[in-house]
């Protein structure tokens, strides 16, 4: 790593007053350096409020199947995290989805591409999803990644996906336990944020750890779902990058 430029990395969630953003100090050593944190109105702004980030992670899907077959990263994130948090990853919708206004538009869609209705969950998120895709190139997803926050979770506790719900108080401090053994001062971070911005506390968890995700990237320790993936239809790369897990 050369230049300061290079030591910085975001993390990024979606959250009600449009998008939480993290951003640290990566480093070879374990902690990084909280930085900065604030909340941006649109996805256009988190690009250029982390212009000066070497990697920026974001939990959202970048690359949409046109539906003749699920996109292979989020098979492959259910196999990894088993029963017990498998039902947190989201089937995105299919690209065609985008155009719809509303939820019996876009499952019907989604039905007759895929096989399957979307859900609720995923057309509550769609709006997020198509402000991402208008602003992505193949050029930029160089350095706007897509993460899955529980696989990063995992991969935080050693390869052991989490044991409670993260809108659950005992689900917060479980991944707060995890956090701190990686950002210093955190529990002060987290009621700061939440107090300046109104952020849920999870999406602020979700931001931290894709922030963790990118600085463990850019110094070779993190992989992709699948290791070769896909492409879209634009040319954008269905996977999701994940850290290596701590025990390894």
């Amino acid at each position: 790593m050369k230049a300061d430029r290079e030591l910085k990395v975001g993390g990024v969630d979606g959250c009600r007053a449009g998008w939480f953003v993290v951003v640290a100090q990566a480093a070879k050593q374990k902690v990084l350096q909280l930085k900065d944190f604030y909340v941006a109105q649109t996805f256009v702004d988190v690009l250029s409020k982390t212009g000066n980030c070497k990697l920026v992670c974001v939990d959202i899907p970048i690359g949409l199947s046109n539906g003749a077959r699920p996109r292979e990263c989020d098979v492959a994130v259910r196999r990894i995290l088993g029963r017990g948090r498998a039902s947190s990853v989201f089937s995105p919708p299919v690209r065609l989805c985008l155009a719809a206004k509303d939820y019996k538009t876009a499952s019907r869609i989604c039905l007759e591409h895929s096989g399957k209705k979307l859900s609720k969950q995923s057309f509550f998120i769609m709006p997020k999803i198509r402000e991402v895709d208008l602003a992505m190139t193949p050029q930029l997803q160089q350095r706007v990644r897509e993460i899955h926050p529980e696989l990063a979770f995992w991969a935080l506790a050693g390869g052991k996906p989490a044991k409670h719900n993260k809108k659950k108080h005992v689900g917060r401090n479980e991944r707060i336990a995890l956090l701190s053994a990686i950002f210093s001062d955190l529990e002060h971070f987290v009621a700061q944020a939440r107090q300046a911005n109104k952020v849920a506390p999870d999406d602020i968890l979700d931001a931290l750890v894709a922030a963790w995700t990118a600085g463990q990237a850019i110094i070779g320790k993190a992989r992709t779902l699948p290791e070769n993936p896909e492409f879209d239809s634009r040319g954008l790369k269905m996977e999701i990058l994940y850290p290596a897990a701590q025990n390894q």
